[in-house]
This record gives C-alpha cells, sequence and structure tokens, in this order.
C-alpha cells in the first residue's frame, strides 16, 4: 500500500502531465498557483506565504516534474523543459542536445531524492541567504556603510534601524529623493546578508 506522500506527488505528477499535456507552457510559480486552486486543491492558500511551506510546495512540484520528464521521455511523448521562467513539453526532435538530460543532472538527482523534502527551517533558510548572497551585486561594503551612514562594525539591528529610517526620510511615496532612496535600498540588500 503506498504511503499517503506517495499517493500525493503520484496526484501531483498525474494533474501536472495533464494540465502540460494540453500544450500549457508556463513558469513554475503559475504552477503552484494552479495547484492551489479549488479545482486541484493541493496547496493550501497560503502556501506561498511561509518559508517551509514554499521550500516544500517548490519541491513536491519540482519533483513531480522530473519524475513527469523522465515518464514522457521513456513513452518518447516529449521533453519537458524545467525551469522557474519555463516548463512545457516540446518534442524530442526539437530539443537540442544540451536541453536532454545528460548522465548527471544535479537538480534532477536533488529533488528526486524525497529525503530532501525533510530539510529543516534552518537549512531553508540558509539555502535562501546562501542563494541571494550569490545574487546580490559583489560586495562594495565600505561605499554601502556611507550611503547608509554607517560605520563598521554594527549589527543586524543596527543596520535594519537604519534603513528603515533613511527609507522612511526618501522614499518618493512621501516626498523623498527616488534615486537617494533606490541607493539605500540597494545599500541595505547587500550589507544584510553579511550578518
Amino acid at each position: 500500500m503506498p504511503s499517503a506522500l506517495e499517493e500525493t506527488l503520484d496526484t501531483v505528477t498525474d494533474l501536472l502531465a495533464s494540465y502540460l499535456g494540453e500544450g500549457h507552457q508556463c513558469r513554475e510559480y503559475e504552477l503552484i498557483r494552479w495547484l492551489q486552486e479549488p479545482a486541484q486543491a493541493i496547496f493550501q492558500p497560503n502556501a506561498l506565504s511561509d518559508t517551509m511551506m514554499l521550500f516544500r510546495a517548490n519541491f513536491i512540484v519540482m519533483h513531480c516534474l522530473y519524475r513527469l520528464r523522465q515518464r514522457w521521455l521513456d513513452e518518447q511523448r516529449g521533453y519537458l523543459t524545467i525551469s522557474s521562467l519555463e516548463v512545457g513539453l516540446q518534442p524530442i526532435s526539437g530539443a537540442s542536445e544540451n536541453q536532454l538530460p545528460g548522465e548527471h543532472d544535479p537538480l534532477a538527482d536533488y529533488y528526486l531524492n524525497l529525503n530532501h523534502l525533510d530539510t529543516d527551517e534552518a537549512s531553508v533558510d540558509a539555502l535562501l541567504n546562501d542563494f541571494w548572497r550569490r545574487m546580490v551585486v559583489p560586495e562594495q561594503n565600505d561605499e554601502d556603510f556611507a550611503t547608509l551612514q554607517l560605520q563598521p562594525p554594527t549589527d543586524a539591528h543596527t543596520l535594519r534601524q537604519q534603513y528603515r529610517r533613511l527609507a522612511n526620510q526618501h522614499h518618493p511615496d512621501k516626498g523623498g529623493d527616488s534615486e537617494q532612496f533606490r541607493k539605500i535600498t540597494a545599500a541595505y540588500q547587500r550589507l544584510k546578508y553579511a550578518f
């Protein structure tokens, strides 16, 4: 007898197969939103509002997409492109060599390993912080501290308080300078991941 998790994963995979098999192409976010709708009732309406629920919803969708990709390849039905910006069925003949999965696909390996679904909140926060650290413009701490009118060393609480004070002062909706507001926000975004 399959476990409740396995039944859910089978159901989500089948739902995604029916939706994407009809020719829909969309972003992963749209798939999660679609799975939240009452007609599917897979995820709760607040599934995107909490870090852990978002992580698990994303993981389940990606797991099922990779299962579906392999199913469709085995059936020679097509190639499922999977990215956060585009998910959709493509003809195998139209897929370039670099699109087709090779012997080693690290993302597929990660999402197909259900042990990762049990990742704890501290690890999820560390993953997100690492992501943002890599996405943010390279460090320019001296300029950023000057923009926020701070001197190192400082702590996260002081940084946040100073950002809020300056952002409130320079916010365009309150008659402030929009260019200065953007500089303050960018400096804060870069520095906040240092703590």
